[in-house]
């Protein structure tokens, strides 16, 4: 199989893209027609663009299939989350947040749930930085929390075993393999690398280091970063001017909690 990942939208046909899949979804019932004949191994993931949709019809369909709910607004979308919680009995949910004014009070509730969470960061600014600081506060230490937080999951685990993972693959973006596919079926990189401007000799087929190395970090505040290791040029794209500092207090955070957690278990009974 095609070791490709394609974003497709729900109106075109599967049949026409190899490899793996994930279809973005505005009508679910019509999404679950489409795919009825389809091979379900090729199915990554389905994402939900409209929390205002009726999400029922994935309820007992493909089980154990990931559902993610993309938000838009997540300081006005938040108490959309309550309708979607019936989707756990056969799926695992994640909500993708957008790191906007307000978005830490989807974060709590989408764990209240017991969703997952994938923020979408960019390129935060000193506010969001802070609400960022309050939501991973919130993930480490509060004790009901028991679904994963990217970026910050991710990171601490890197932290943690000693073997960093940048935020690319992270946050679920690997330029190496992941294609988005437009509803005019044109084909880019996926996420916030779609329709960037990369030279054919730095294109990502040498694999995510050496394409980081190339393109995203040349920059020498890269080079010389002591958490290049787990951004990986991440908060450099696209403004490569883009100040890095509350970000930097961000992992260092994560790096101290990871060294908090290592102390603990090696402290604990067997």
């Amino acid at each position: 199989m095609d070791e490709a990942l394609y974003s497709i939208p729900q109106q075109l046909s599967a049949a026409a893209w190899p490899g793996r899949l994930i279809v973005r979804a505005s009508d679910p019932a019509a999404l679950v027609a489409a795919l009825a004949s389809e091979n379900p191994e090729r199915l990554v993931a389905v994402q939900l663009l409209s929390l205002t949709a009726d999400s029922e019809p994935f309820d007992a369909w493909a089980p154990g299939l990931p559902v993610e709910l993309i938000m838009r607004d997540p300081a006005g979308e938040f108490p959309l989350l309550y309708g979607h919680s019936n989707l756990l009995d056969n799926h695992p949910v994640r909500a993708v947040i957008p790191v906007q004014p307000g978005f830490g009070k989807a974060v709590k509730v989408a764990l209240a749930l017991d969703f997952a969470v994938r923020l979408e960061p960019a390129q935060p600014d000193p506010a969001l930085v802070e609400e960022l600081a309050d939501s991973l506060g919130f993930y480490l230490h509060q004790a009901t929390v028991s679904q994963p937080v990217e970026f910050f999951h991710g990171t601490l685990l890197g932290f943690y075993h000693g073997r960093p993972e940048p935020l690319w693959a992270v946050l679920d973006e690997e330029p190496q393999s992941l294609r988005y596919v437009a509803d005019d079926g044109t084909e880019s990189r996926y996420g916030r690398l779609a329709g960037a401007d990369i030279r054919a000799d730095s294109a990502p087929d040498a694999g995510l280091a050496a394409w980081i190395d190339r393109v995203l970090a040349s920059a020498g505040e890269c080079r010389s970063c002591e958490f290049l290791a787990s951004c990986g040029g991440y908060f450099k794209w696209p403004r490569r001017d883009y100040d890095c500092a509350g970000v930097k207090r961000l992992f260092g955070e994560l790096r101290a909690a990871a060294a908090d957690l290592r102390r603990d278990l090696a402290a604990a009974p067997d």
